[in-house]
C-alpha cells in the first residue's frame, strides 16, 4: 500500500502541467514583491526570449529597486524588439535621466516625440532634462508644448516653468506667465518673488524691492527672497539695507556663498576688516573656492596687508588658473607694494591671455586704477593692453 501511494504521487507530479510563459507573466504582474517579480519574469524570458512585456516589466522592477543599469539592459531588449514604440524610448530615457546621462536621455525623449508628437508627457520629460543642463530656451519651448496656452496650468508646473523663463532671460514670457498666475487668484510668495525678478531685470528697482518684500511677508524664512532684495538694495546704493538682508540670509543658510556676498557689501562700505572676516569664513566652509581667496586678497590689499594679499591671489590662481582677475590683482600687488615692473607686466599678460577685457577699470581710480597709479599713464602700459 505504501508503494501504491508513492506511485500515485509521482504520477501526479509527472502529469502536472507546466506553467506557460503567459501564466508566469500574470503571476509576476500580481506579485507585490519586486524581487519575486524579477524572478518570475526571468523565467518568462527563459521560456519566451522575445516576450516584450516581460523585459519591460522586469526593467521597471529593476528601476524601482535602483538597479538602473540592469533596467537599461532590459529596455534595450524591449527597443530591439519594438523599435517603433515611443513609450519604450521614454522609459529608457527616464532611466538615463536617473543616471545623470542627459544626452542619452534627451536622445530617447526626442525619439519618443518623433514617433508620437501628440503625447505631451514626452515634452515635459525633455523640458526637465534640458533644464537640468542649463538649456533654458529649449526647455521653455518644450514646457510650452506641454502646457499649451497655460490657462489650465497648476501651481506645481508654474514652480518649474517660470524660473526657467527667468533663467532664459525671457522676461516677456515670464511676465505673461506671472500675469496668468495672478489671474487665477494666486497671491503666493513665489508669484511676488518672480514679479520682483522681472522688475529687477527692467531696472524698476523700487518696484522690485516692493515685490520681494511681499514675498518675504508671505514666506518669512526664504533665503532667496532676502538675497534678491539685498542685491537690489545694493544696486540702489542702500548698503545698510543690503547688509541687513544678507545677514538674515546667513541666519537662515550660513553658507560660503552668502558670506562672500556680504563681504562684497562690507568692501563697498570700506569696512575691509569685516570683509576679510566674511571671506575667511567663506574659505573655511569652502576651502577650494578661488573666488573667496581673490576677494579676501583684494580686501587685504586695501588694508595694506601685502604679503597676505599676495598669498591669497596666488592661491586663487592655483585653484582656478583660468580666471583673469586674480592675475590682475596680483599684478596690482607687485606694483603697489614693490613697484616691481617686471612681475606687474608678467601677471597682466597672463590676465590678458585668460581673456581679461575690462581695460578701462585699470585706469579708473574707483575700480582698479589705484593699484596701477603712475604706471598706467605710461605708453608702455597702454601698449601692453592695446597691442
Amino acid at each position: 500500500m505504501r508503494y501504491f501511494w508513492i506511485s500515485i504521487l509521482l504520477l501526479g507530479a509527472i502529469s502536472a502541467p507546466a506553467q506557460t510563459a503567459d501564466q508566469l507573466f500574470e503571476r509576476a504582474r500580481q506579485a507585490s514583491n519586486l524581487q519575486t517579480q524579477i524572478d518570475l519574469l526571468t523565467k518568462v524570458i527563459e521560456k519566451s526570449p522575445k516576450h516584450v512585456q516581460a523585459y519591460h516589466y522586469r526593467a521597471d522592477a529593476y528601476q524601482a529597486l535602483g538597479n538602473t543599469r540592469q533596467a537599461i539592459a532590459d529596455y534595450n531588449q524591449v527597443i530591439a524588439l519594438r523599435p517603433k514604440d515611443p513609450f519604450r524610448y521614454y522609459a529608457r530615457g527616464i532611466a538615463y535621466s536617473h543616471l545623470k546621462e542627459p544626452q542619452l536621455a534627451l536622445a530617447d525623449f526626442t525619439k519618443a516625440i518623433h514617433l508620437k508628437p501628440s503625447y505631451k508627457n514626452f515634452y515635459l520629460a525633455r523640458a526637465r532634462e534640458y533644464r537640468s543642463i542649463g538649456k533654458y530656451n529649449l526647455a521653455l519651448a518644450d514646457y510650452t508644448k506641454y502646457a499649451g496656452n497655460w490657462s489650465q496650468t497648476g501651481v506645481g508646473l508654474w514652480e518649474e516653468v517660470i524660473p526657467v523663463s527667468l533663467d532664459a532671460y525671457r522676461y516677456d514670457v515670464a511676465q505673461q506667465q506671472v500675469d496668468a498666475l495672478a489671474a487665477q487668484g494666486n497671491d503666493s510668495a513665489s508669484r511676488h518673488f518672480w514679479q520682483g525678478r522681472i522688475f529687477q531685470s527692467d531696472s524698476k528697482l523700487d518696484e522690485a524691492i516692493s515685490s520681494f518684500s511681499k514675498a518675504i511677508n508671505r514666506k518669512s524664512e526664504w533665503p532667496l527672497a532676502y538675497q534678491w532684495r539685498g542685491a537690489t538694495y545694493r544696486e540702489i546704493g542702500d548698503l545698510d539695507a543690503a547688509l541687513e538682508d544678507y545677514t538674515r540670509v546667513l541666519e537662515l543658510e550660513p553658507e560660503a556663498y552668502w558670506y562672500n556676498r556680504r563681504g562684497l557689501v562690507y568692501e563697498e562700505q570700506k569696512q575691509f576688516d569685516k570683509a576679510v572676516a566674511d571671506y575667511t569664513r567663506a574659505i573655511e566652509l569652502n576651502p577650494k573656492w578661488a573666488v573667496a581667496y581673490n576677494n579676501r586678497g583684494f580686501a587685504r590689499m586695501n588694508l595694506k596687508q601685502w604679503g597676505k594679499a599676495k598669498s591669497d591671489f596666488e592661491t586663487a590662481i592655483r585653484l582656478d588658473p583660468s580666471a583673469p582677475t586674480p592675475y590682475v590683482n596680483l599684478a596690482g600687488t607687485y606694483w603697489t607694494f614693490k613697484k616691481d615692473r617686471k612681475n606687474t607686466y608678467a601677471n597682466l599678460q597672463k590676465a590678458i591671455k585668460h581673456n581679461f577685457k575690462n581695460y578701462e577699470a585699470l585706469f579708473d581710480e574707483d575700480q582698479k586704477g589705484w593699484m596701477f597709479k603712475d604706471i598706467n599713464q605710461t605708453q608702455e602700459f597702454r601698449s601692453l593692453l592695446y597691442r
